[in-house]
């Protein structure tokens, strides 16, 4: 009994965890320009970007942007080393560095024939090791020497791993080696001829993977322990190839055939299998990594998958059976329901038996009697005198004797040993074979099952007072355990199961709105008269009206039959549907013009200025979610925004609904996506990736990153931004402020990445940079300077060379004749005036104050005015010299000749 107790607590165990849903998938592809079908490993940087290692090179991605850096052959192997990537490939090791232009590119440290097709790198301690078939390099990057360390002449190295602080050997038949001062030593971890497959670290942990199909943890002091993995034989039947630790109690096993294996390394325990059935596109996986939010990424031939195990998504999609576009979904007593365009669905455990026929030896009991002698010693008595009485021989009386006794008091009589008979009943055994059959369970599945009767699209799945019913075009059906119970055989456009009248209200297709009750059957009570719409989603306010949707106007339809149906007017002039709820003692109104609050005062629509205008909405169970330009919002009583974010993790979400018993959400993508999301569930600690500069282009041309200076005629800008970020990428918003230019942050928008800036007069800029991601966490870029020259003929040093020569010029001409005396004064007031300039655009550059152009005016204004004086002392001073010099050389022939005068001789 204990043994058939635990195996039904197993079952109900793993079907508990099966109804739990897969893992959340994310799938990257990059373009067909750096597409390649193989690669061989990974890594993530300090900043979060990833490298991957493919035959084209190192293909580098950051969530939005794939770029290959290329290098001289195929890459197989890449470690980052103190924020640097090394590589190793079919033409020897290398690393990637900056260039001229600041683009990351291949320089080459080490390339020979004998380095070829190296194809693992690890380090160990200080030092970076590279592997072959047939060599083991050693390079230092403190000395940038590089050494061959060991050598076989038999080139069956197969895997080179470190393991404290120590490097390991595989070889193919030989076993393992370890790399001792000179040479290299039999390793004894593991029986003779057993090669390692991996070795994988958490803390002070390792996983070992076997050639013999082996899980291993290794300890320190190597104490080793063997996991029995619980589905070692579906291990070893898709080919263990590599592993990944997610932490101490999970880990991700990657197969040849098998897609990942996720386990618990303390217990065995299958946690989840991904393979081709549960979204992985394909089950040969290369290699795994794990990035720095726990989550798994897995390359194959259609490019790279990532895993969440603690994202509060599972996925129902990939159960097998389902068919048509998912329309609406719901759980109804721990069993998912799904309406499609082809029916109703049910997601049920599927058992395999098979029937063994054996046989057992059964006993046969036969009977019989027979006779035996059991010998007896009579008990020893004192004699008595001799009565003469008649004795009654009983069954043993023929056997006694007369004899004389004599009479002598306290005399005893020896006893006369006698022979019992006793008759007894024997029974014998035999066996015979009696043939028997017996069914042992083979294996068992969840598979969605079509429910009978429903045959028809399912828009709609509602839950009210503890029954489940299906809406769609073959009417109203209530689910039960007997099968469905018709309510209404109608082609139904909405269901409303109203909780506090207990009655449901149906809208149908022909533009009619049905009040159906229950009283030992479903009848319909009444026709909601006066409206004349087709109704497309009703809601309740308590205990006083219901409202439809229509076309383009609501009806409010008083629960007082008494009183008449009013209709209010919408703007809805694409006629898209009118979604409504009641949301903290008020009525909203949703459509894509806005939203729109009912007065009960004044009974009037009004519409709603501080909610934003949405992009898409959905509305159920009093509640009311939406999304705008920024993200997604709710309107529901008792309800928070906790994690809410994490929708925009999708694009085209289809359908939302809530279960008001468990809090989960599902919902259903474009694509065909069956999702449930926990938004209670406490996420693990996201990692969050550094905003920084990815590139600056000028005429379509990259710039080196730091402090840019460039002219004001070819000012114009392209700078791109990035945030790292793999769950929400696209969602990721940005916004920028170019101090010195302008006055306020730009909006938030994702496509704020990319700054294009046209022109940007002379001056000092600092472009600052936030991103924003689904969780609302801001990340600053570290500011950008940028100068920006004016033109050199309005530069300082180039007025400063203008009065340089001119007033060459002018010494030049003091030492000339008098001839020059007018082209000096000229070029003393050229001089002048390019000395003015010189100093009043040195002081307006020091003074700019980047306002208006009426400051700016006032400011060189009160520039010239300061430096007048200057001006003028300069300029009597120049003229001074001028005229001195030009006196000197008049009165210089007077001196040296006589100047005869004629003499009037009329004069007395």
């Amino acid at each position: 009994m204990k043994v058939k107790a635990v195996a039904y607590c197993l079952l109900i165990v793993v079907a508990t965890k099966a109804q739990q849903g897969n893992f959340f998938l994310s799938h990257f592809t990059p373009d067909k320009e750096h597409f390649s079908n193989a690669c061989f490993d990974l890594a993530q940087d300090e900043r979060g970007i990833f490298f991957f290692a493919t035959q084209g090179g190192v293909l580098q991605f950051d969530g939005r942007n794939w770029d290959m850096i290329r290098t001289s052959g195929a890459v197989y192997a890449i470690e980052i080393v103190n924020n640097q990537l090394f590589v190793a490939g079919s033409k020897g090791f290398g690393k990637i560095e900056p260039n001229e232009s600041g683009l990351p590119s291949y320089q080459p440290i080490y390339e020979s024939a004998d380095a070829r097709n190296i194809f693992q790198l690890r380090l160990v301690g200080d030092q970076l090791l590279f592997l072959n078939d047939r060599n083991l390099f050693a390079y230092s990057p403190g000395t940038k020497q590089v050494l061959v360390v060991a050598s076989t002449p038999d080139e069956d190295w197969i895997g080179l791993h470190e393991i404290f602080g120590n490097a390991f050997i595989s070889t193919e038949d030989r076993g393992i080696f370890t790399l001792g001062k000179n040479a290299l030593i039999p390793a004894k971890l593991f029986p003779e001829r057993t090669s390692l497959l991996f070795a994988e670290r958490q803390d002070n942990v390792y996983l070992f993977g076997t050639s013999d199909n082996r899980l291993v943890l290794g300890y320190e002091n190597m104490r080793l322990k063997e996991i029995k993995a619980i589905d070692s034989v579906y291990l070893s039947a898709s080919v263990l190839i590599s592993a990944a630790w997610v932490n101490k109690d999970l880990v991700a096993l990657g197969t040849l055939r098998g897609g990942i294996v996720f386990i618990n390394p303390n217990t065995g325990e299958t946690e989840e299998i991904i393979n081709y059935n549960t979204g992985l596109p394909d089950n040969e996986v290369y290699t795994l990594i794990k990035d720095r939010n726990q989550n798994i990424w897995a390359s194959h031939t259609y490019g790279f998958t990532r895993i969440a195990p603690y994202l509060p998504f599972r996925s129902f999609r990939y159960y097998p059976g389902l068919q048509g576009n998912l329309l609406c979904a719901t759980q109804y007593n721990n069993d998912v329901y799904v309406g499609t365009s082809l029916g109703l669905y049910k997601l049920v455990k599927e058992e395999f038996y098979d029937e063994i026929t054996y046989f057992v030896d059964v006993p046969v009991k036969t009977t019989r009697k027979a006779q035996r002698s059991v010998p007896t010693e009579p008990e020893q008595r004192a004699t008595e005198p001799v009565k003469q009485e008649s004795q009654k021989g009983g069954l043993f009386g023929f056997l006694k004797k007369k004899k004389k006794i004599e009479e002598e008091p306290g005399s005893a009589t020896a006893p006369t040993p006698s022979a019992t008979i006793i008759e007894e009943t024997l029974t014998d055994i035999t066996y015979r074979q009696e043939k028997r059959t017996k069914k042992i369970l083979r294996a068992s599945h969840f598979a969605y099952k079509r429910v009978e009767g429903i045959d028809a699209k399912v828009t709609q799945l509602v839950q009210w007072k503890g029954r489940l019913f299906a809406a769609g075009l073959s009417g109203v059906d209530e689910i039960t355990k007997n099968g469905i119970v018709p309510v209404m055989e109608y082609p139904t456009r909405f269901l409303f199961a109203s909780e506090s009248s207990g009655k449901l209200l149906i809208s149908t297709y022909d533009d009619k709105i049905h009040d159906v009750v229950f009283d030992k059957g479903w009848r319909v009570e009444r026709l909601v008269s006066n409206i004349d719409d087709p109704v497309n989603f009703i809601f309740e306010e308590p205990e006083k009206a219901f409202w439809l949707s229509g076309l383009d106007k609501v009806f409010r339809v008083s629960k007082d039959p008494t009183k008449p149906v009013v209709s209010f007017t919408v703007n809805n002039v694409r006629f898209e549907r009118l979604l409504g709820t009641h949301y903290n003692g008020h009525v909203f109104f949703s459509s894509a013009s806005g939203f729109y609050v009912y007065n009960f005062q004044q009974q009037v629509l009004l519409p709603v200025d501080t909610l934003p205008q949405p992009d898409v909405a959905f509305a159920t169970n009093n509640g009311l979610w939406f999304r705008d330009d920024h993200g997604w919002f709710t309107l529901k009583d008792q309800y928070t925004n906790d994690n809410i974010g994490l929708l925009n993790l999708f694009a085209d979400i289809r359908f939302i609904t809530v279960d008001d018993q468990t809090g989960y959400l599902w919902i259903i993508t474009g694509n065909n996506e069956l999702i449930r999301f926990n938004p209670r569930s406490i996420l693990p600690t996201e990692f969050s990736y550094p905003l920084f500069l990815r590139a600056i282009e000028q005429e379509n041309k990259r710039m080196r990153k730091g402090k840019l200076r460039m002219d004001q005629e070819n000012s114009a800008l392209r700078v791109e931004v990035v945030k790292p970020d793999y769950i929400g990428a696209r969602s990721v918003e940005y916004r920028y402020f170019l101090e010195g230019l302008h006055a306020q942050w730009s909006e938030w928008s994702v496509n704020n990445n990319v700054i294009d800036i046209p022109y940007l007069p002379n001056g000092d800029y600092t472009l600052m940079v936030q991103a924003k991601d689904i969780f609302g966490r801001i990340t600053e870029m570290e500011p950008l300077k940028l100068d920006v020259l004016p033109p050199y003929w309005k530069r300082s040093w180039f007025y400063a060379l203008e009065f340089i020569v001119f007033a060459s010029l002018v010494v030049l001409s003091f030492r000339l004749s008098s001839r020059f005396r007018f082209v000096s004064r000229v070029l003393s007031l050229l001089s002048i005036i390019i000395l003015i300039e010189f100093i009043q655009t040195a002081a307006g550059s020091t003074f700019e104050t980047g306002s208006s152009p009426v400051i700016e005016f006032l400011v060189q204004v009160s520039i010239a005015f300061l430096i007048l004086p200057v001006e003028s002392f300069l300029r009597r001073f120049m003229l001074r010299s001028i005229d001195k010099s030009s006196q000197y050389k008049l009165e210089e022939p007077i001196n040296d000749k006589t100047i005869n005068v004629p003499r009037d001789e009329n004069i007395t």
